[in-house]
């Protein structure tokens, strides 16, 4: 019998949310409701696309640079961070949630990953694909962020679905 590791419960557990730039508002306003209705502390998440983990160690524990990562103020990713920032703190006005941002590194699907079993999160929340050709062509290269997090975490991970989304209630045979 394989021994499964410790799963956090939902009570008093974070929820972390992936966020990006010109993400779909959405996200982040069912983060923040489900962080608020359960008095619980929500993390924004925003991976840096252009990192990449160089130390691992040992055993494969991962050293703390990881989670905090060093950015220059005028570097791309601090700057996209920073506007993410200001979107959010806007968005969270008016509710009840502890929240915080975290620019973390490493493939998004590890990272968030990553970052769920150190605080001990209880929910990933993620939005749905970005629309557009690139969007599709980047999901055929790297896969679907949404499958990668349920194939490889214990966490529970919740999909925000685009408002654009066609509805088909029926399938088409």
């Amino acid at each position: 019998m394989s021994e499964q590791p410790a799963r956090a419960g939902f009570s008093g557990s974070p929820v972390i949310v992936g966020v990006i730039p010109d993400q779909d508002p959405a996200v982040w306003a069912r983060a923040l409701e489900l962080a608020e209705s359960r008095s619980v502390p929500l993390i924004a998440a925003f991976v840096d696309p252009a990192s990449y983990l160089i130390e691992w160690t040992p055993g494969n524990k991962v050293l703390p640079i990881s989670l905090e990562p060093v950015i220059e103020p005028d570097d791309e990713t601090a700057v996209a961070a920073a506007e993410i920032k200001e979107t959010l703190t806007t968005a969270a006005a008016g509710h009840d949630v502890d929240w915080s941002l975290r620019i973390i590194g490493g493939d998004p699907a590890l990272a968030l990953g990553r970052l769920a079993e150190a605080v001990g999160a209880a929910t990933i929340v993620i939005g749905a694909r970005r629309p557009g050709f690139m969007a599709k062509v980047d999901e055929l290269v790297s896969g679907s962020l949404m499958h990668r997090l349920l194939t490889t975490q214990t966490v529970p991970v919740l999909g925000i679905p685009s408002p654009d989304v066609q509805r088909h209630f029926h399938s088409h045979g």
